[in-house]
């Protein structure tokens, strides 16, 4: 019974699905990766990866910006997170569904496991996914700033 335990276990993580982490480059994201490093020469890295349901960028910089510079980093991001810029990244990992969230991860010194800024933006305003009303649809336009400092 012993060394059933450790093949059940197997078995139920298969069938669970673990959720895998897909590395993103679309044309979307590249084109965005270039738009960003020409703006702003701080800007060394800039990195998606999804993880079902859940889209996340992280922009590694050479030093802090400036408010100014923050808000305008911002602002291509949103231009960006179009519910058609979503949905592109969504079919290139085969995810049938809309992406739940967008995480933003800013990194602005040497501490590579700190992160300065981030901020998320959501498809839907509650937790109901199946809730396709339009009360519930947020689609991308509103960004929040976590603040975990």
């Amino acid at each position: 019974m012993s060394k059933l335990i450790p093949i059940l276990i197997g078995v139920l993580l298969l069938i669970t699905g673990c959720s895998t982490t897909h590395k993103i480059h679309t044309d979307s994201t590249k084109e965005l990766t270039k738009e960003l490093k020409e703006i702003f020469p701080s800007i060394e890295k800039v990195h998606f990866t999804f993880t079902r349901p859940n889209l996340s960028c992280r922009i590694d910089m050479s030093e802090e910006p400036s408010k100014e510079e923050l808000e305008a980093i911002l602002t291509v991001i949103k231009r960006f997170t179009t519910v058609d810029n979503m949905n592109e990244i969504a079919r290139s990992v085969k995810w049938g569904l809309e992406i739940s969230k967008i995480y933003l991860d800013m990194n602005t010194d040497e501490d590579t496991k700190t992160i300065e800024h981030a901020y998320y933006a959501r498809y839907f305003k509650t937790s109901n996914a199946s809730d396709y009303s339009e009360t519930n649809i947020e689609g991308y336009r509103i960004w929040y700033e976590i603040n975990e400092k």
